[in-house]
């Protein structure tokens, strides 16, 4: 559907948030301070790095990588000037290529529905199951071989939105699911206390569930179009708010359309913004 008046629609709409958002402002004295809330800059980059990407990288007040591909020396060259680093863990799905993790797994590890994995063609990927304590273990060490032993500052969470896109549905099952991630997430703040944690999607999990343990929440494909004129989108964008004002968790929005309009929501919200014009394996 062709919407006239667009832009006047955007000003109007980007002044109300504004506007609302300096009302609600940042009391964040009762809450936790989020190592995000400083940063003003960041990027997302999956692929293996070259000497000059490092140097660059050094430059963002935050990164988020795909650790696999990094030495702990490269990832000091990164940290060098204050840079917030944060590795990949694809926490609600097994990767087939990342054959170490997958033969680590058991078959308790994977969600089952009617009687078959959950299986996702575009990523050659299986949902598993947070609930398993096996699972929980397997990923935990993960986290200590990839973010900790190689000097990261935190971990980006990514998948979590499968608890609700998978299991909305079903409210035991979600229940159960959520829960699982806690357990997991107190078992991740046990062994590091100071391990700062960023999850992707999964709103109502958030405000329902893991807001006390991450610092912030990633929002992908936060596009203009998209999310003004949806009143799910509307929705979160409040949710969101509160969870911020509550728990001091930050929200980083990512967009591949409409750079500029879609940033202009974003910062109106407070929130902080990126746009990747192409895709994360391109520097």
């Amino acid at each position: 559907m062709k919407r006239k008046n667009r832009v006047p629609v955007y000003l109007l709409t980007s002044l109300l948030f504004a506007f609302s958002a300096f009302l609600v402002s940042d009391r964040l004295s009762a809450s936790k301070e989020s190592p995000l809330s400083h940063v003003e800059s960041y990027k997302i980059y999956y692929d293996a790095p070259t000497p000059a990407i490092i140097d660059e990288m050094s430059e963002y007040d935050a990164m988020v990588i795909e650790p696999f591909y990094y030495t702990s020396e490269q990832i000091e060259e990164i940290r060098k000037n204050g840079t917030l680093v944060y590795g990949y863990i694809n926490t609600m799905e097994a990767d087939q290529w990342n054959k170490p993790l997958f033969r680590k797994l058991k078959e308790e590890d994977f969600f089952v529905r009617n009687s078959k994995r959950v299986y996702y063609e575009e990523w050659d990927s299986y949902l598993t199951d947070i609930t398993s304590p096996h699972y929980q273990q397997v990923m935990a060490d993960e986290v200590q071989k990839q973010i900790i032993d190689k000097g990261l500052d935190g971990a980006f969470l990514d998948t979590v939105g499968n608890i609700d896109n998978e299991h909305g549905g079903d409210p035991q099952v979600l229940h159960e699911q959520r829960e699982g991630l806690t357990d997991w997430l107190t078992l991740l703040k046990d062994r590091h206390p100071d391990l700062s944690l960023i999850q992707n999607w999964g709103f109502d999990t958030l405000a329902t569930a893991s807001s006390p343990y991450v610092d912030g929440i990633m929002w992908e494909g936060f596009h203009f179009n998209d999310v003004v004129y949806d009143e799910w989108a509307q929705n979160q964008i409040y949710k969101l708010r509160k969870v911020r004002e509550a728990d001091g968790v930050e929200v980083l929005t990512v967009s591949h359309q409409q750079p500029g309009e879609s940033k202009g929501l974003s910062t109106a919200n407070r929130f902080k913004h990126y746009h990747e014009p192409t895709n994360y394996n391109e520097w």
